[in-house]
């Protein structure tokens, strides 16, 4: 009887090749692209789940407050606070505390190579994270101070080998930057996973800050410079051990007493690190998991649209199909061999389109990753585990689960229909299912309509945020990284003011300037900043910058003046000066800038003077709200980054000039540089990244809804065939039909628009907030899916209505 079920299943294939080609495209292209969009989700969802321990590992996070004001939200904190909760609670069975670094250099052999990702870390480190160890001994990993692991990539570029024994190198000493501090090189770690939001190129031994800071950076409570990780006992609920942190600082800072802010703690799992991070001073990868959740709801909706089609398209040819079952119910069919016939079709069709949609992802895979930016492959999908079951086998559950239900009403719906009526020709649809297709198809447009709203939505977001003024012009301007092996002496000031001056020299160069901070990174903060005679002090942003950053930049000055050579000093205790935005002049409670100008402020254990006041202007992107931030005349020596604004003219003439000025005053170092709008652009990398995505599926779902809709309006036409023959007869017009058969489906469409652009507006809103600088929704947001829908909509009924419409009478009134 199988047998005979798929010989009859193929037999209806090449009979009905184009209602076949049409099903397995869409169920096709369904499952193919909702593959690709799991793989994306999945990718970020599994972030540091390779980690034996991963659902025990937490972050110590720390918010501060300065009275009611919450001043600081983040992970960086104070060093004695993970080995003191690991002493006081027994739940915590191991912690380890991190310092992360900034940009740095090794040098090998005279042979320097850049860093961007180290950290210092404990032996405990290694005990909690599972980092493969490729070369060294585990035991007390990084114990003691002036040690060093690499990864094999960076290992690589220092030795500049790829087949060397990594045994071999472990014990040779590097150096570090400027400072040229020795380090022994003790393991070689395999490179971090991808799916790891810790990623790194080298690790130091924590030990090495207590020679350098002394034992408060080994327990302290004072320096808030250390990142903290616990390992919680296997049965431990932390949101209720975490309850037990008020008491833990009432106990160890008793209110603001030890630090002047009071401190409150809580977990975050390692786990939800990457997705759902939105914190200060981040040191993991994250990105947004409401994207990746919102990216999973269309992937279901791209299956279901698929399904539904093939409900549709299965319904619009119960006419033809209605003979077929009349004669096999007269030579002894039964109905459960009729449903189990038409399920064995629904089956081999979602089987066919399946082993179509792996293909296409085989065949897409590299196009795909290129426009996501991430490493993925259907081999690493499939194998990763969904509540402990892998995504191979939930893939061929929710295949088979599909067929069921995709198949099961068409197989009750023609198996119903009773012999002496199909075969005279006397037989009619349910009502229930007209109500149900056109339910189904009214569906299909509340989805299209949601989709056409949020890629318009997400599109304009983005633009906005991208073209919006941000208070400074980084349009032309190069960034330069400062010294990181040039050991600077106390004649620094005087150094980098002629390097300056030098550059400035070429006419091609309008200006140059330096900071400690780019756009876009994040700040660090002062504290207790205060007018003479006040008790109560604010928190501000601060930023090292001088005299030529904000021409550079074109920031306006409301009051007041620039920074000038002289307000820069080698020794610190003579510098006084300070420039201050609008944001912190409102702050500290000054009426307007002018009434800002000239006026003392109290920071730092000194007294400064405010020269001048600028404009506010975003120094991070426009999902953050911009901060009050105070300028000071101070070089950071190598961590200073260069800002130089050129002309467009002979570029690579202007570059090569840059580079040879400063090898020409910091001989043998490295010449990193960039461009200041693509740095700052990088903030944006994963809106645009997630634009590209959901605009990409978001036409694919409106493609499959359409040929849901195709094959419902070719249903409605082919059942009123001999109506539209009557009607001709009778001298109905061709426009006649197509407003007769377009009424009830631009009336599902505005029932459609009624139920779904409410719904659209509140998730709109819902996204929106996420932003602290948004484009306004606007009148065009609900109007253009409505017009797109209808065109779409319409072109279909008029495509498919001509097709009967123009039926000679006699043959649409002998059809039957």
């Amino acid at each position: 009887m199988l047998k005979n079920y798929f010989k009859t299943t193929l037999r209806s294939f090449r009979k009905n090749k184009s209602f076949a080609l049409i099903n397995i495209l869409g169920l096709s292209v369904g499952i193919a692209a909702s593959i690709f969009i799991l793989q994306y989700a999945f990718f970020h969802l599994s972030f540091d789940q390779f980690h034996g321990q991963s659902d025990r590992i937490f972050r110590v996070m720390n918010e501060r407050f300065e009275g009611d004001q919450l001043i600081q939200r983040g992970q960086i904190t104070y060093s004695a606070v993970g080995p003191q909760m690991k002493e006081d609670f027994p739940e915590i069975v191991n912690q380890t505390t991190l310092n992360f670094f900034v940009d740095n250099v090794f040098v090998y052999d005279n042979h320097p190579v850049e860093i961007p990702s180290l950290f210092l870390a404990e032996p405990t480190f290694f005990e909690m994270f599972d980092f493969e160890l490729l070369a060294g001994s585990d035991e007390d990993l990084l114990g003691q101070p002036n040690q060093v692991v690499f990864t094999r990539s960076y290992a690589e570029k220092v030795f500049q080998t790829t087949e060397g024994n990594w045994n071999d190198y472990l014990g040779e000493i590097v150096e570090l930057g400027a400072s040229q501090r020795e380090f022994q090189l003790v393991g070689i770690l395999a490179d971090p996973p991808n799916q790891s939001s810790l990623q790194f190129e080298a690790i130091l031994s924590r030990s090495t800050l207590f020679t350098l800071w002394g034992e408060s950076a080994r327990f302290g409570w004072q320096s808030s410079d250390y990142f903290h990780y616990v390992q919680l006992a296997d049965g431990v609920d932390y949101k209720e051990f975490q309850k037990k942190f008020d008491a833990f600082s009432d106990q160890h800072f008793r209110g603001d007493e030890v630090t002047g802010t009071i401190e409150k703690f809580h977990l975050q799992p390692l786990e939800d690190v990457h997705l759902y991070s939105d914190y200060e001073y981040e040191n993991h990868h994250t990105f947004n998991g409401k994207m990746v959740w919102v990216l999973v709801i269309i992937a279901v909706f791209i299956l279901v649209m698929a399904w539904v089609n093939y409900v549709n398209l299965t319904t619009s040819r119960s006419i033809q199909r209605a003979k077929e079952v009349g004669v096999r119910k007269v030579v002894g069919a039964t109905r459960v061999q009729l449903i189990n016939q038409y399920l064995t079709e629904s089956l081999v069709l979602n089987l066919v389109a399946f082993v179509l949609a792996i293909t296409l992802v085989q065949i897409l895979q590299s196009e795909f990753n290129n426009l996501v930016e991430e490493p993925l492959s259907l081999i690493s999908f499939a194998s990763t585990s969904l509540g402990g079951i892998p995504l191979a086998v939930w893939a061929v559950i929710v295949v088979l689960v599909g067929t069921l239900c995709s198949g099961l009403y068409p197989a009750f719906a023609l198996s119903s229909y009773k012999p002496s009526q199909t075969l005279k020709g006397e037989f009619s649809t349910s009502a229930q299912g007209r109500i149900l297709r056109k339910s189904l198809v009214t569906f299909q447009f509340i989805l299209s309509t949601a989709l056409i709203a949020g890629t318009y939505l997400v599109m304009k977001q983005t633009q906005y945020m991208q073209n919006q003024d941000i208070g400074a012009n980084l349009e032309q301007v190069i960034t330069v990284e400062g010294p990181s092996l040039t050991n600077l002496d106390t004649t620094f000031v005087t150094h980098i003011h002629a390097f300056i001056n030098q550059l400035e020299q070429n006419p091609r160069i309008l200006k140059a300037g330096a900071s400690a901070n780019v756009f876009g990174s994040r700040l660090p903060r002062v504290f207790n900043v205060k007018r003479p005679g006040e008790t109560d002090g604010h928190m501000l942003n601060r930023m090292s910058a001088n005299y030529g950053f904000l021409d550079v930049y074109e920031i306006e000055l409301l009051a007041g003046r620039n920074f000038r050579p002289g307000d820069h000093n080698k020794d610190p205790q003579f510098i006084d000066k300070t420039i201050i935005n609008e944001k912190a002049a409102r702050i500290l409670g000054f009426a307007n800038a002018e009434e800002a100008l000239n006026k003392k402020i109290l920071f730092f254990n000194q007294e400064w003077t405010i020269v001048g006041i600028t404009t506010d202007f975003h120094q991070r992107s426009l999902k953050d709200e911009i901060e009050p931030l105070i300028l000071l005349p101070f070089y950071d020596g190598g961590e200073d980054t260069y800002h130089i604004r050129v002309s467009t003219d002979d570029l690579p003439e202007t570059m090569a000039y840059i580079e040879t000025t400063f090898d020409e005053f910091f001989p043998g170092d490295l010449f990193e540089y960039g461009f200041m709008n693509d740095r700052y652009g990088q903030l944006y990398k994963s809106d645009v990244q997630f634009g590209k995505v959901f605009n990409l599926f978001s036409l694919l779902a409106i493609s499959i809804a359409c040929l849901g809709l195709f094959g419902l309006v070719g249903y409605t036409a082919i059942q009123r065939t001999k109506e539209i023959g009557i009607r001709k007869v009778l001298g109905a017009s061709i426009a006649d039909i197509l407003q007769m058969l377009s009424k009830e489906f631009l009336v599902l469409i505005l029932l459609a628009n009624v139920i779904g652009l409410p719904l659209i507006y509140l998730a709109a809103q819902s996204w929106l907030n996420g932003y602290a600088y948004q484009t306004s929704i606007g009148l065009f947001f609900f109007a253009l899916p409505v017009l797109i829908v209808a065109i779409i909509s319409v072109s279909i009924i008029v495509v498919q209505t001509m097709k009967v419409a123009r039926i000679n009478p006699v043959n649409s009134l002998r059809q039957e």
